[in-house]
């Protein structure tokens, strides 16, 4: 097996590289802070003979000087790449998996929240109101999860471990997937979650039948990525697909959605429930109709979030470092076409 020299450029604690220990006789490592673009440039200029980079962000423009043959991105999503600027040589990984439970657990703490009207439920607290018996049961006795569908937009790692949560609540699983016939996650796992083989689904559904998913889901939740095909995807006709008084969940990617569609909808009542971490601009400007909707939760691109992210990450990159220097295809290698 050939040696490598890593450059990471990322605030990670030592003991996050701790997992790398047993690798330290073929790899070099260097480690450096950078939080732009052009910090990062700056340390590939400390360290031109690098073969591997680990990193949030790359340069905006690609020196010859630098000797990087794989470039492994610390997030899930390769969207704030400048893909163009990346020679085509290069191998481009990303992070897709390590906080798809994590973001599927978010999913749930707002679909939760709304079909069990917690906001309303909050409101009472705060005025130290205890309703009357009458409208108690009049406003909380509401549907359950049990029984309904649910359709995922995207079925990658995030929607994945989504499909498995909503089958432990009794739910049916609606799949929209741009290639139906490739159900197998090839990507980063981890242990126990998701759905690998792809045999959750009741149904898939491909980029035609759109509208025919919206219209059989009674909770949709939008886990695409960013790209081209996908802008405003979700648009009036979209929302008007959907059934009357559904709910709407988003933690993909914002640009997906057509905020302004959004807005109609959510205020001719056509969404009984609306829970939003991510939008077309962020921060969400304080200007935006959206803060204004009692059946409206509005979380800050925070669904990825948890303690073991780093740590997680670092799971996923020794494995791909163990592929590389044995010459096994990588995890989560990016299609530049596609642009995920």
């Amino acid at each position: 097996m050939k040696k490598l020299s890593v450059l990471i450029v990322h605030g990670f604690k030592p003991d996050h590289l701790t997992t790398l220990d047993d690798l330290s006789e073929d790899i070099t490592i260097f480690r450096e802070r950078a939080r732009t673009p052009e910090e990062v440039a700056a340390a590939l200029d400390n360290h031109p003979n690098a073969d591997v980079l680990y990193t949030i962000y790359t340069p905006k423009t690609w020196s010859p000087r630098w000797s990087i043959q794989w470039i492994q991105i610390h997030f899930a999503g390769a969207d704030h790449i400048p893909l163009d600027a990346i020679p085509q040589h290069l191998e481009l990984t990303t992070a897709s998996g390590v906080n798809s439970v994590a973001v599927a657990e978010h999913a749930f703490a707002l679909i939760l929240a709304l079909s069990r009207d917690i906001p309303g439920i909050l409101d009472n607290q705060r005025e130290r109101l205890w309703p009357e018996p009458r409208n108690r049961w009049k406003t909380f006795a509401l549907p359950l999860l049990r029984g309904d569908t649910i359709g995922i937009l995207g079925y990658g790692s995030i929607g994945r471990e989504i499909a498995r949560m909503s089958k432990a609540f009794g739910m049916s699983v609606l799949a929209y997937k741009r290639n139906q016939s490739e159900t197998e996650d090839r990507g980063f796992i981890l242990p126990g979650t998701g759905d690998p083989d792809g045999s959750i689904p009741d149904s898939y559904y491909g980029p035609d039948r759109l509208h025919d998913m919206l219209y059989a889901s009674d909770i949709v939740v939008n886990a695409l990525p960013a790209t081209p095909e996908t802008t405003h995807l979700l648009d009036k006709q979209a929302f008007k697909a959907m059934k009357p008084f559904s709910m709407f969940i988003s933690i993909g990617r914002g640009k997906t959605v057509d905020e302004k569609a959004l807005i109609e909808a959510i205020a001719k009542g056509q969404i009984s429930g609306t829970g939003l971490d991510v939008f077309d601009t962020e921060p969400l400007p304080s200007s935006s109709p959206l803060w204004q909707f009692k059946n409206v939760i509005i979380s800050p691109h925070i669904g990825g979030f948890f303690s073991r992210y780093d740590e997680t990450a670092m799971i996923l990159f020794r494995e791909n470092l163990g592929r590389y220097l044995s010459g096994k295809p990588l995890l989560n290698r990016v299609n530049r076409k596609l642009g995920y």
